[in-house]
């Protein structure tokens, strides 16, 4: 049996295990992915289990586009725009931390998109697992999830060290995309629904990883030729189906891919310093005024504007491909705060999330 098996195998049931410990109090297993990656990375064979980990992200930001497709983006709101505007202030400021850090323009670009963007996979999950989504604050923490993603999909593009290759592919798909949905979506749409459900799965498999394959090759990034195939997919109309054919792949790639990031993160937790804790301790309280104030200007009251604030704390898929990217580029500072920040803020946003009404109303009784 081949070696693969047996590493697939074992890191399966301690992800089951992790998820089933925390399946009771209502918490993402996201964090239990990670936190077995750190317990127990240093005795599994991580690479072993490629492709399924590199696959899950892709399935992942393929996932997030759907939910984040032209149709919702014509329905954000004024009020979801001036939340997003506030949150938005976190990048300068990251920037600034950075430079004052001593990276050069690019690493505090890097800096602050880590500094900056929240996990929308981690924080939808949690909303409906808490079944929250029709509480008004979810809707303004929604709408600023769609306003960080595309701010850091152009981020991406910028600090990928883009050449005018680079940039030239990912505006000719955009290009694409805009001429699909605007001259033939509803021609492509119906003859999908023509096709079944095995042909829609292996050719939306194919156009997510040929388009990061095209991306890579040019040196863009896979993680926003995922997306940009997402919001196409969206915009044709085809959410509801691929994510019905993709859940169940996707969830298990992701597992994978959250338990080696936990087992990787050894590695660099190993050479933290008191600067890079301060680093993530920052990031996570520049955000909360920041989203507490844009809540408001959404006209949420007080109380729904905290809430909003510790839905956003959580951090996830795009912060990990931002560490990934630092450490590639060479700035084992920032990849090392962006994983802190994971490994942190994924337990800790849960708990405030899932308690914070029950400790509000305590405190006001």
């Amino acid at each position: 049996m081949h070696e693969s098996v047996t590493a697939f195998a074992i890191a399966t049931l301690l992800l089951g295990l992790g998820a089933a410990l925390v399946h009771r109090w209502h918490f993402p297993p996201l964090a239990a992915y990670l936190l077995v990656g750190l317990a127990l990375g240093e005795f599994l064979d991580t690479e072993s289990l490629e492709p399924l980990p590199s696959l899950g992200l892709l399935l992942l930001m393929f996932s997030v586009g759907l939910e984040f497709g032209p149709d919702r983006l014509q329905q954000m709101s004024g009020r979801v725009l001036r939340a997003g505007g506030w949150d938005a202030l976190a990048l300068p400021i990251g920037v600034l931390v950075g430079l004052l850090a001593g990276l050069d323009w690019k690493g505090a670009l890097l800096l602050a998109g880590v500094m900056y963007v929240s996990s929308s996979a981690v924080i939808v999950k949690l909303i409906l697992d808490l079944r929250r989504a029709a509480n008004p604050e979810s809707e303004v923490v929604l709408g600023v999830l769609v306003f960080e993603d595309l701010l850091i999909a152009i981020l991406l593009v910028l600090v990928q060290g883009g050449t005018g290759l680079s940039f030239a592919v990912v505006a000719g798909l955009v290009g694409l995309l805009w001429l699909l949905l605007h001259l033939g979506g509803r021609w492509l749409n119906q003859q999908v629904q023509h096709l079944s459900d095995e042909l829609v799965l292996l050719l939306g498999a194919a156009l997510v990883s040929g388009t990061a394959i095209l991306f890579h090759t040019v040196g863009a990034s896979e993680a926003v030729a995922a997306f940009i195939c997402g919001v196409l997919a969206a915009g044709l109309g085809l959410r509801e189906r691929f994510e019905q054919l993709f859940g169940s792949v996707r969830d298990l790639g992701v597992a994978l891919f959250f338990l080696t990031v936990g087992a990787e993160a050894l590695g660099l937790l190993d050479a933290v310093t008191v600067g890079v804790v301060g680093l993530a301790l920052l990031a996570l309280l520049i955000k909360l005024p920041l989203n507490f104030k844009g809540a408001q200007m959404a006209g949420l009251s007080q109380k729904r504007s905290g809430f909003a604030a510790i839905y956003l704390i959580p951090r996830g898929e795009f912060n990990l491909i931002l560490g990934a990217m630092a450490l590639q580029q060479g700035y084992p500072l920032v990849g090392q705060v962006a994983v802190l920040l994971v490994l942190v803020s994924i337990p800790l946003g849960s708990l405030l999330m899932r308690f914070a009404p029950s400790w509000y109303d305590g405190r006001r009784k």
